[in-house]
C-alpha cells in the first residue's frame, strides 16, 4: 500500500493525500527517461572521443566548459534579449488569438466553412517559405520577426480549439436549451470546460511550434540576438561554444513546455487525471 498523508480540511474531514518524495522520483518512467539521458551522454562522449579530429564535434566536457562560459558573457544575455522580445510578442499573439478565433470558429458553423480552406492551406505549408513573404510585406524590423513567431504556433491553436469545440455533442447543446440556459451561460458552463482540454493542448504545442519558429526567425530573417551568435561561432569554428548555445535553446524550449503543462494540469485539476 503507497504511503499516504492525512489532511484534515477546513470542514473537519480527513482527506488522504499522496506522499509525494522519493517513491516520485523512483517511477519507471522517471528512471527510463534518466537513464536514457545518460546512455546519450555517455555515446556522444566516446564517439567524439573516437575521432581523430573532434574540432566540429566537442567532447561533453568541452562543451559544459562552452556553456558557462557563455552563460558569464553579457554578450549571451543581450542576445537572448533581443531574440525574446519578437518571441514573446508573436507567442502571446498567436496564442490568444489562435483561441479566439477557434472558439468563433467552432462555434459558428458558417465561419469555420469559410475559413478552413485558409486554415488548411496555411497549415500544411511549410511556415518557413513565408519568411520572405514576411521581409516583403514587413520588412525586417520587430513586427516581421513577431509575425513569423506568430505563424507557427497560430493554428496549432486555432485547430485545437475547433476540434475542442467539436468534442460538444449537440444532444448537449439541446439539453443545455431544455434547462433554460442562456447562450452565455452554457458556453461559460458547458462548452468552454468541455473544450478546455483540446484547448490547453494546442496551447502546449503551439508553444512549442512558436519555440521553432523564434530560431527560424533568427536563422533565416535577420540574425541580431540569438542568430547572430550561432553564425559567428560556426564562422570562427568554435564548436564548443556553438553547441553549447543550441543546448540552451533546447533547454529554453524545454522549460517553456513545462510550464505550459504545469498550467494545463492547474487549469484541468478538475479532471483528476492530468
Amino acid at each position: 500500500m503507497a504511503d499516504i498523508d492525512l489532511n484534515v480540511d477546513g470542514r473537519g474531514e480527513v482527506a488522504t493525500s499522496p506522499r509525494r518524495g522519493l517513491s516520485s522520483l523512483l517511477d519507471p518512467p522517471r528512471l527510463v527517461g534518466v537513464a536514457a539521458l545518460i546512455v546519450g551522454i555517455v555515446g556522444w562522449e566516446l564517439y567524439a572521443r573516437s575521432l581523430e579530429n573532434n574540432i566540429f564535434f566537442p567532447t561533453v566536457g568541452t562543451m559544459a566548459d562552452g556553456l558557462v562560459r557563455l552563460v558569464q558573457d553579457p554578450d549571451f544575455w543581450g542576445a537572448y534579449r533581443l531574440t525574446l522580445v519578437p518571441f514573446l510578442w508573436g507567442w502571446v499573439t498567436s496564442m490568444v488569438a489562435g483561441v479566439a478565433v477557434g472558439l468563433i470558429a467552432g462555434l459558428s458553423k458558417t465561419t469555420w466553412k469559410l475559413i478552413s480552406p485558409y486554415v488548411a492551406f496555411f497549415h500544411a505549408l511549410p511556415v518557413s517559405v513565408l519568411v520572405p513573404v514576411m521581409v516583403v510585406a514587413f520588412g525586417i524590423d520587430l513586427l516581421a520577426r513577431s509575425s513569423v513567431v506568430f505563424l507557427f504556433g497560430f493554428f496549432e491553436v486555432l485547430l485545437s480549439t475547433v476540434v475542442g469545440i467539436g468534442y460538444i455533442s449537440d444532444d448537449i447543446r439541446d439539453m443545455t436549451r431544455s434547462f433554460g440556459m442562456g447562450p452565455v451561460r452554457a458556453f461559460r458552463r458547458v462548452v468552454l470546460p468541455g473544450a478546455m482540454p483540446a484547448i490547453m493542448a494546442g496551447l502546449r504545442i503551439g508553444t512549442g511550434r512558436a519555440v521553432v519558429g523564434m530560431v527560424v526567425m533568427e536563422l533565416l530573417l535577420v540574425s541580431v540576438g540569438v542568430g547572430r551568435l550561432i553564425i559567428r561561432y560556426r564562422a570562427l569554428f568554435q564548436a564548443d561554444l556553438l553547441y553549447a548555445l543550441v543546448v540552451t535553446l533546447a533547454i529554453f524550449g524545454l522549460v517553456a513546455l513545462a510550464v505550459m503543462r504545469r498550467l494545463e494540469n492547474r487549469v484541468l485539476r478538475w479532471r483528476g487525471d492530468v
